[in-house]
C-alpha cells in the first residue's frame, strides 16, 4: 500500500479520491505522469506556474500524498486497479 493511501483504504475510497479531483487538477496530475516540470505543465496547459503549483497542492491534499512522486505512483496504482476491475466485470 502506498503511504498516501489511508490504512485499510478500499478501491472505492481510491476511486472517490480521484473523483474528488477537479478536471483541472486531473489534467495537471496526468501530465505529472509524463514527468513534466511545473513550468512545462504550465506551458502545455497555458496556465501560470503558480496555478499548476496550486493544482498539485490541492491534489496532494485530497489524496493524502506528500510528494509529486508519491502522487504519481498513487495515480498509476489507482488507474491499474480501475482497469483490472473493468476487465473483471467483462469476464
Amino acid at each position: 500500500m502506498l503511504p498516501c493511501q489511508e490504512s485499510n483504504a478500499s478501491d472505492l475510497n481510491q476511486s472517490n479520491q480521484i473523483d474528488a479531483l477537479s478536471p483541472a487538477e486531473k489534467s495537471v496530475v496526468n501530465l505529472l505522469l509524463e514527468g513534466l516540470s511545473n513550468r512545462c505543465i504550465a506551458k502545455r496547459l497555458v496556465l501560470s506556474r503558480r496555478t499548476v503549483e496550486s493544482h498539485i497542492s490541492h491534489a496532494l491534499a485530497k489524496t493524502g500524498c506528500h510528494s509529486r512522486l508519491e502522487l504519481t505512483l498513487w495515480l498509476l496504482t489507482t488507474q491499474q486497479q480501475k482497469r483490472c476491475a473493468a476487465i473483471a466485470k467483462l469476464s
